[in-house]
C-alpha cells in the first residue's frame, strides 16, 4: 500500500479489503467453536492459528495502523473509521480464540470429572482424545497470554536511537500511540474472551466442588499475566495521562515512579516498575478460603472534584476531536480495566491477580481511573459547543469501566462511601442532561423510543422538513451514548443498600426542584417570556434518571415510597413552568449551533410519561391533589391547539445576544411530536381512570373538560383557516392514530361502570355535539375518525342507564344532535350490545 501510494491503486479499497479479511477470519473461528470438535479437526485448526499466526495478527495491525499516516495524506472520517474497525476486528479475533479454547478446556475437564465418577459410558480412547484436546486448548491460550505479556514490557515511543532517557512529563508527547493502541486492544480482547468463557460456563460449575475447583484452577493459571496487564494499564494511565506534579497524588500512588525513564529500542523500559508494582500488596485485604472475594472499599476523605488527576489540556482536546488515536487508546485502557474488574467479580483469584489494597478508591488502580471518568463526564456536560461525534467512542470505554465497578458495588461485601457514590451518580446525571440538551425535540425516555406505536419512519419528516443524513447519524450516536449512560447508572442505582438508594434519590430530587449545584439561590426552572419557560439540562436529566429509578427499584422500598409525593409534585411544577403553545414547535437552527436549554416540549412529554408510570404503580400512594392535576394536564396543554399556526416567527427576548438573534429562524410545528404528546395525554387519563378510581370519581368535571378538549383536536379542520391563515391540522393518518388513543379513554370508562356510569351521558353528549357540527369550528368529525371512535362511543352507551338515555334524548332537543343520538343508539344495538347466548 505504501509502494502504490502515487499509483492508480485505491489504498482505501485495499484497507477495507484487509478489514473484511479480518472479519471473515473472526467469523470462521466463531463458527468452528460452536461445537466441540474432533481431535483431528482441532489439530489442523491449531496449526493454522498457532503462535506464528498470532504474532502476525498483532504485528500486521500495528504496522498498518502506524503506516496509515504515510499512506493517507488526509485523515478523513472514513479513514479513521476503517482504521479503528481494523483494530477492533483484530481484538475480536483474540477474544474469540480465547473464549473458544477456554470453553474447550473447561468442557473437556468437566467430561473427565463425569467419566471418573462413573456416570458416563464414554470409551477410554475418547477420554484420551478429550485430554489431548484439552491440553492443546490450554496451551493455545497460554501462547496468546505470553505473546501479549511480552508486548507489555515497554511503552512504544517515536524516539529514534538505541538508548536515551526521557523525562516523565515528556512521555505523553513521545509515545507511539498507534502501536500502544493495538497492544491494548488485543489485551482487552484476550481478557473479555476469558470472561466470556468463565461466565458462559459458570452456571454449570456450581453443582459440585470438583467442577468449581477446575474453574478456579483454570483462572489461576493466568493470574500472573492478568496482574501484569493490570500493572501495565496502571502505569500507562499514570505515565501518559496523569499530572506528575500534583501533591494530592502522593498518598494515592502505591508505587512512586521515577522522574526519568530509560528508552531502548524505541520503547520505554518499565519492567522494573512493573515488578515493583505487582509485588506491592498490603495485607489488610484477604480472600475467603472458599474463593469468595472479600474487599472493603471504604474511602478516607477522597473527594473527586478536589483532586486534579488528568493533564489539564487532555480531555478538552479529545472531546473536540483532536488526537483520535489517543482517544481510542484511552478507550482501550478503560475497557481493559473494566475486564479486570469484572474478572475479580466473577471469581476470587490468588493474591498475585489483584493487587490487594486497603481501598481501591484510594490507590492508583481505581482512584485516577474513577477520577478521570468523573472529570470526563463533567467536561462533556460543561461543553458550550457540540462535542465531536467520533470522540464519544472513548467515552463509551469510560462508561464500560464505571459499569463494571458498579457491578462490583452491588455485592454485599462492598461498601462505597456516600460522598464518592454521590459524585459518581451526579456525573452520570450531568452527562445524561447534556445528551438531552443536544437531542432537542428528539429527547425521549427509553421506553417511548422503543415501544411507542405513534412513531413513523425517522428518516421521513418529523417537523415538516427534510432531515439530513448527518443529523440522523449524530442523533443515533447521542442515543447510543445516552443508553450507555443509563446502563452504567443503573448499576449504581440497583444496589441493596438503602443508604445508597436514598442518596441517589436525593441527587435526583435536587435536580428536579432546580437547585443549582453551585448556589442554592439560583433556580434552574423558569417560566420565561412569551416563548415559554426553560429548565437546565440537570433538571431534564433528573426526569430521565427518575424514570430509571422507577423501573429499577421495587415499589415496596420504603426509602423510595416516602419521597413519591415530593417527586410527583416536582414533575407537575416543571410542567406548569414550561406550559406554552411553543412546546409543540421546533426552531430551525444551523446544524452545529449549540442549544442553550433542553427543548421544553420534550421535557414536558418526559414529565407526562414519568407521571403516568407513577400513577400506574399500585405500590405508590398518589395524593388526591396530584390525581386532579393528572386529569387537568391534558386540557392545559391542548387548549387552543387547533388555533396554532403551522409556522411562526417568535418575538425576540430582550436578553438574547446578537449571535442568537442572527441564528434564530422560523418555528415549525412538529407534527410527530404533537401526535406523541396527544397519545401520552390519552394514556395518562386512561391510567388515572384505571388505577385511581376513587379520586377520579371526585373530579369528574375536570376529567370531562380534558376529554372535551382532546376530542376537539379531532374536529375536522376548516379548509379556509388552513390554506389562508396557515393554521395547523393533522393529516388523516395522524388523526386516525390520535383517534385510536382517544377511543381508549371511553373504553376505560366502561371498565369503571360503577363509578363513572352515571356520568357517561355527559361525555356522550360532548361527542354528539362535536360530531353534529357544534364544536369550536362547527365542522364536525369526518367519517374515518368517527369509525375509529365508534367502539369507544358504544362503550359509553353501554354503561348508560335507560333513564340516562331518556334524559339525554330530552336534553338534546330537536335538531341534528338528536338525530345523531338516535342513529348511535340504533347502531349500538345492532353491532355492540350484548344480546345473550344464541
Amino acid at each position: 500500500m505504501v509502494c502504490h501510494r502515487y499509483e492508480s491503486c485505491n489504498s482505501m479499497g485495499l484497507l477495507r479489503l484487509f478489514v473484511c479479511c479480518r472479519r471473515a477470519m473472526k467469523n470462521l473461528i466463531f463458527n468452528f467453536g460452536k461445537e466441540f470438535p474432533e481431535l483431528k479437526q482441532y489439530s489442523a485448526f491449531s496449526k493454522i492459528f498457532g503462535g506464528s499466526c498470532l504474532i502476525w495478527l498483532l504485528r500486521s495491525v500495528q504496522e498498518l495502523v502506524s503506516l496509515s499516516h504515510k499512506i493517507f495524506e488526509e485523515h478523513t472520517d472514513e479513514m479513521k473509521n476503517t482504521i479503528f474497525s481494523l483494530v477492533d476486528k483484530t481484538s475480536e479475533i483474540f477474544s474469540t480464540l480465547t473464549n473458544m479454547n477456554s470453553v474447550f478446556y473447561l468442557l473437556g475437564a468437566k467430561k473427565q470429572i463425569i467419566s471418573s465418577s462413573g456416570e458416563s459410558s464414554t470409551p477410554k480412547h475418547d477420554d484420551q482424545a478429550f485430554s489431548i484436546l484439552e491440553n492443546s486448548a490450554l496451551e493455545h491460550v497460554k501462547i496468546m497470554a505470553e505473546l501479549l505479556e511480552k508486548s507489555t514490557t515497554g511503552i512504544p515511543v517515536t524516539v529514534k536511537g538505541s538508548q536515551c532517557v526521557i523525562k516523565l512529563e515528556n512521555c505523553y508527547d513521545t509515545v507511539c500511540w498507534d502501536r500502544l493502541l493495538c497492544t491494548m486492544s488485543c489485551i482487552r480482547g484476550f481478557l473479555w474472551g476469558l470472561i466470556s468463557a468463565l461466565e458462559g460456563t459458570c452456571k454449570d460449575y456450581l453443582s459440585s466442588p470438583e467442577e468449581r475447583n477446575v474453574m478456579f484452577q483454570y483462572a489461576s493459571r493466568f493470574s500472573g499475566c492478568v496482574a501484569k496487564f493490570e500493572a501495565f494499564v496502571d502505569i500507562c494511565m499514570h505515565v501518559l495521562f496523569m499530572e506528575t506534579k500534583d501533591c494530592e497524588l502522593a498518598d494515592l500512588i502505591s508505587v512512586h515512579l521515577p522522574q526519568e525513564l530509560d528508552c531502548e529500542n524505541n520503547s520505554l523500559n518499565i519492567t522494573a516498575i512493573m515488578d515493583e508494582w505487582t509485588r506491592h500488596q498490603p495485607e489488610e485485604i484477604g480472600f475467603h478460603s472458599d474463593g469468595v472475594l472479600n474487599i472493603s472499599t471504604e474511602t478516607r476523605g477522597f473527594d473527586l472534584p478536589k483532586v486534579q488527576f488528568v493533564k489539564g489540556f487532555l480531555l478538552e482536546n479529545l472531546l473536540s476531536g483532536e488526537g483520535p488515536s489517543i482517544a481510542f487508546t484511552l478507550r482501550e485502557l478503560y475497557n481493559a480495566s473494566a475486564a479486570i474488574v469484572k474478572l475479580k467479580g466473577i471469581l476470587s483469584f490468588p493474591s498475585e491477580v489483584c493487587r490487594q489494597i486497603c481501598s481501591p478508591f484510594q490507590k492508583l488502580p481505581l482512584g485516577p481511573m474513577v477520577a478521570t471518568a468523573y472529570i470526563a463526564l463533567h467536561k462533556l456536560a460543561d461543553m458550550s459547543n457540540w462535542p465531536d461525534m467520533f470522540s464519544l467512542l472513548w467515552i463509551d470505554g469510560i462508561l464500560s469501566y464505571l459499569e463494571a465497578v458498579g457491578n462490583i458495588l452491588a455485592l454485599p461485601e462492598i461498601n462505597m462511601s456516600k460522598e464518592l457514590y454521590t459524585q459518581v451518580v451526579n456525573a452520570h446525571l450531568r452527562a445524561i442532561g447534556k445528551c438531552i440538551l443536544l437531542q432537542g425535540k428528539n429527547a425521549t425516555l427509553p421506553t417511548h423510543e422503543i415501544g411507542s406505536s405513534t412513531k413513523t419512519l425517522y428518516l421521513q419528516n418529523r417537523s415538516g422538513h427534510v432531515v439530513a443524513k448527518g443529523i440522523i447519524n449524530r442523533q443515533n450516536r447521542l442515543n447510543s451514548l445516552k443508553s450507555r449512560l443509563r446502563l452504567s447508572l443503573g448499576k449504581y442505582v440497583n444496589v441493596s443498600s438503602n443508604m445508597h438508594l436514598n442518596t441517589a434519590v436525593q441527587v435526583i430530587e435536587r435536580a428536579l426542584v432546580g437547585v443549582n449545584r453551585f448556589s442554592h439561590s439560583i433556580y434552574e426552572i423558569n417560566t420565561g417570556n412569551c416563548d415559554g419557560g426553560t429548565v437546565s439540562s440537570d433538571v431534564a436529566a433528573g426526569i430521565y434518571c427518575l424514570y430509571l429509578v422507577l423501573e429499577t427499584v421495587p415499589g415496596n422500598k420504603r426509602v423510595f415510597k416516602r419521597t413519591v409525593p415530593g417527586l410527583i409534585g416536582a414533575l407537575f411544577n416543571i410542567v406548569l413552568h414550561l406550559e406554552s403553545p411553543f412546546i409543540f414547535y421546533t426552531e430551525r437552527m444551523p446544524v452545529h449551533y449549540p442549544y442553550l436549554h433542553p427543548d421544553a416540549g420534550a421535557i414536558v412529554l418526559m414529565c407526562i410519561e414519568v407521571i403516568t408510570a407513577f400513577v400506574g404503580r399500585h405500590s405508590f400512594q398518589i395524593d388526591s391533589c396530584h390525581v386532579s392535576q393528572c386529569l387537568h394536564v391534558p386540557m392545559t396543554l391542548f387548549k387552543g391547539f387547533k388555533h396554532l399556526l403551522s409556522c411562526r416567527n417568535m418575538p425576540h427576548s430582550c436578553n438574547q445576544s446578537e449571535e442568537q438573534l442572527a441564528a434564530s429562524n422560523e418555528y415549525i410545528l412538529d407534527r410527530q411530536f404533537s401526535v406523541d404528546m396527544y397519545a401520552s395525554c390519552c394514556k395518562l387519563l386512561c391510567t388515572t381512570i384505571r388505577h385511581q378510581q376513587r379520586e377520579v370519581a371526585r373530579c369528574v368535571a375536570v376529567l370531562e373538560d380534558s376529554v372535551n378538549i382532546l376530542l376537539s383536536c379531532l374536529e375536522s379542520p376548516n379548509p379556509k383557516m388552513v390554506s389562508r391563515a396557515g393554521y395547523f391540522s393533522w393529516n388523516m393518518e395522524e388523526s386516525m392514530k390520535c383517534a385510536s388513543f382517544f377511543r381508549r379513554i371511553y373504553e376505560e370508562m366502561r371498565q369503571q361502570r360503577e363509578l363513572l356510569g352515571k356520568h357517561s351521558m355527559y361525555f356522550l353528549a360532548g361527542y354528539i355535539s362535536m360530531y353534529s357540527g357544534q364544536g369550536p369550528f362547527q365542522t364536525g368529525i369526518t367519517r374515518e375518525i368517527d369509525e375509529a371512535l365508534r367502539p369507544g362511543v358504544y362503550s359509553l352507551i353501554d354503561i348508560c342507564e335507560e333513564s340516562d338515555l331518556q334524559l339525554l334524548h330530552t336534553y338534546l332537543g330537536e335538531g341534528p344532535c338528536r338525530t345523531t343520538f338516535a342513529n348511535l343508539v340504533q347502531d349500538y344495538k345492532l353491532h355492540f350490545q350484548y344480546q345473550g347466548k344464541i
